[in-house]
């Protein structure tokens, strides 16, 4: 048996699946025809590296995807069903809707193809925001989010970016927009608690400086690259 694939010239892989162009590079492909070697199976052997059949792979992901939005939808059907027949005054089905938004909205993004680890951290960490703040109204409304809940997930996220440029110490500067993000969000709660009605202000204050700190860092290690990559996102 002889498996015949398409294969890409410019990245020199086979694909193993009918694609006509690269999951790649998007070139046309062309069909192998370097036939130089079969294994002891008779099965085709290419010296140029295979790509897994990304089709079925691709198939696969949706289904999944469309699975958890539809399971969630009927859990949040029943949830709020179950609220209204037994409400004390908690709507806590608000609650249990948006984690299940933000769990598929997660499902969702961490499959998309092209996205780096940095932009889906960035992005998983800002769409948290409003699922602390939405807890933070429904059950009582006093500041939590704020005093607390925001500036913890700030420092968390401070220590995995710099776990990550430290692993990735050559290319740390990459992190430098993301490490950005948390400079953000903890500046906008240092804002909201010195001039908000807030009993913690510590912590916001805290989360800032430590972002600063890690950012600081990032640009010393960086050199170079850092100030080139800042130069490039704010177009200086």
């Amino acid at each position: 048996m002889v498996l015949i694939m398409n294969r890409c010239r410019k990245c020199n892989i086979d694909i193993m699946d009918d694609s006509i162009v690269c999951p790649l590079c998007k070139n046309v492909l062309d069909l192998s025809d370097d036939m130089k070697g079969t294994d002891k199976m008779g099965m085709y052997k290419s010296k140029s590296i295979s790509y897994p059949d990304i089709v079925k792979k691709r198939k696969w992901i949706k289904f999944v995807i469309r699975l958890c939005i539809f399971l969630s939808i009927i859990a949040e059907i029943i949830l709020v069903l179950i609220n209204y027949a037994t409400y004390k005054g908690t709507p806590w089905s608000i609650v249990t809707g948006a984690g299940l938004a933000y769990i598929c909205f997660t499902v969702f993004y961490s499959f998309q193809r092209y996205v780096s680890h940095r932009s889906k951290l960035a992005v998983q960490v800002i769409a948290a925001i409003p699922l602390i703040m939405i807890i933070d109204r429904v059950y009582g409304g006093n500041g939590w989010s704020i005093n607390f809940g925001i500036p913890i997930m700030v420092l968390v996220l401070d220590l995995v970016v710099f776990i990550l440029s430290m692993v990735n110490f050559k290319k740390c500067h990459v992190y430098l927009m993301v490490q950005l993000i948390g400079i953000l969000m903890s500046l906008i709660c240092s804002i909201f608690v010195v001039l908000g009605n807030y009993k913690v202000k510590m912590l916001s204050i805290v989360s800032t400086v430590v972002s600063i700190i890690i950012f600081m860092i990032i640009v010393f290690l960086g050199e170079k690259k850092s100030t080139s990559e800042l130069a490039k996102r704010f177009r200086i």
